[in-house]
């Protein structure tokens, strides 16, 4: 499977606050008016997922395979994305890393039920073999690899969207008649060009239309300009939401991508199986990326994205000068050193990694307050403005198996203007937060993830039960016992 090489993606690690509480009577209590149930660290872990590209022979994927399975079982994600091939999945499963894989028909042909059967035989032969596929994609982006002037492909002569249609239904059924394969997730298949229904071109799959041939639908959210909503003018930019690239820019306050993708696939879950940034120089810096990563994965996890794949594990190619969109869009450089957001991703995971059992989260009380920042001079740009958007500072209550909650809290806001080429860097202000506790804690660390991926820590004063920090847009997190 041929996946697109052609990417802009930028990256970002957040401010992510922890606060685990470890008293079973907190766990315990009573929930009040605002109350919080949590999801599982293992649940959050769970959902991280990066693309690879195991069959580029001229990449690092295949030329330095063993350094950079290494790399991949350090960083502690456990799931990623490609095509079928069968000798790396098998490896890969010896090391519990579990396969997204894409199907599709093949370049240049028109599949059939035996294409179909073909597939459904290599999972099994592959997991029976030590592979650990989990989930089964469909098609990627086949408004654009199907058309005839690209790969020319079609199903049971039906060319898109027709035949891709019947494509992911019949495999659906066939993976879900199988006892062997009968547990793997499938997911929809992708599409590659803007759809916008105000300008008269919906999305082509029709609403409702793949709702029972997925257990998760799929689209790839790759964060960039939305002009889908009213201009407004914020953080120094001009048309704020039209000219920025943070993590949620599509899926949360304005969800446009959510609203156009989704249609063919509800009420099911949708999965992003490609998303992310390019550090490139028309793209993000590595220190940006650092930032707006985790952030970018508890955005889409706090959306009910099952799934989140970062495009990509590796960059693909040398590319000194940094001109090559394709080329970097990497957790590791292309000589496999790791960028910051590689090392905070790892200590992020690392942190939050939880083994055992399964168990049902509970809930905690508490509230968290924001103040406005007024009269900030943003440095780069020298400009006078103020940040009074507090609804920015978002949160994720997640919780472990020994009953403490983890309190993730990030200000989601825009490092560059990209209305600008390149995009012009902003150092957006920390926020002026509160958190108060509903029942006693006795103890507050907080832990922050550096803009080298380091994790550091420093002790916190609780007063009158709560605590009062700064969040900035990069990941602290706050421990309290």
């Amino acid at each position: 499977m041929h996946l697109n090489r052609k990417r802009l993606m930028l990256w970002t690690i957040s401010l992510f606050l922890v606060i685990g509480v470890t008293t079973q009577a907190i766990a315990d209590k009573t929930p009040s008016a605002n109350s919080v149930t949590a999801r599982s660290t293992n649940q959050f872990v769970d959902s991280l997922c990066v693309t690879t590209h195991w069959s580029y022979t001229d990449t690092p994927y295949a030329q330095r395979y063993p350094e950079v399975k290494q790399k991949l079982v350090q960083s502690g994600i456990h799931h990623v994305r490609d095509g079928l091939y069968q000798e790396r999945a098998q490896d890969l499963g010896k090391q519990n890393i579990r396969m997204t894989i894409v199907a599709d028909v093949p370049n240049y042909t028109d599949g059939n039920d035996r294409t179909i059967q073909d597939i459904v035989n290599q999972i099994k032969t592959s997991n029976a073999a030590g592979a650990k596929i989990d989930a089964v994609e469909g098609p990627n982006e086949a408004d654009l690899f199907w058309d005839a002037s690209r790969f020319n492909k079609k199903y049971k002569g039906q060319g898109f969207p027709s035949g891709l249609m019947a494509f992911q239904k019949d495999l659906y059924a066939a993976i879900k008649r199988d006892p062997a394969t009968q547990a793997i997730k499938v997911i929809g298949p992708s599409l590659g060009v803007t759809y916008d229904p105000g300008a008269g071109k919906p999305n082509p799959l029709a609403p409702g239309s793949l709702a029972s041939a997925v257990d998760w639908g799929n689209f790839h959210p790759y964060p960039g300009g939305n002009p889908f909503n009213t201009p407004f003018d914020y953080n120094t930019i001009q048309k704020y939401y039209w000219n920025s690239n943070f993590p949620s820019i599509h899926i949360g306050e304005h969800p446009y991508l959510f609203d156009v993708y989704r249609t063919p696939f509800q009420p099911k879950p949708m999965a992003a199986t490609e998303t992310g940034y390019s550090t490139y120089k028309g793209g993000i810096s590595e220190a940006v990326q650092v930032k707006y990563l985790p952030r970018l994965f508890l955005e889409f996890f706090s959306k009910g994205i099952p799934r989140t794949c970062a495009y990509e594990f590796v960059d693909e190619f040398v590319d000194r000068d940094r001109t090559n969109r394709e080329a970097n869009f990497g957790l590791l450089r292309q000589d496999l050193s790791p960028k910051p957001a590689y090392l905070a991703m790892k200590n992020l995971i690392q942190f939050l990694q939880d083994s055992g059992a399964s168990f049902t989260p509970g809930q905690l009380a508490y509230q968290i307050t924001s103040q406005p920042v007024k009269d900030y001079r943003e440095p780069n740009s020298g400009i006078v403005t103020t940040y009074d958007r507090t609804q920015d500072v978002h949160s994720l209550l997640l919780q472990k198996r020994d009953r403490s909650f983890y309190l993730a809290l990030w200000h989601e806001v825009s490092s560059y203007d990209t209305s600008s080429n390149p995009p012009r860097l902003i150092q957006p202000p920390a926020m002026p937060v509160t958190v108060k506790f509903n029942q006693p804690v006795r103890s507050a660390t907080l832990y922050s993830l550096e803009l080298d991926g380091t994790l550091k820590s420093a002790s916190l004063k609780l007063n009158n039960n709560q605590v009062s920090l700064s969040v900035p847009d990069r990941v602290v997190i706050i421990k309290v016992s």
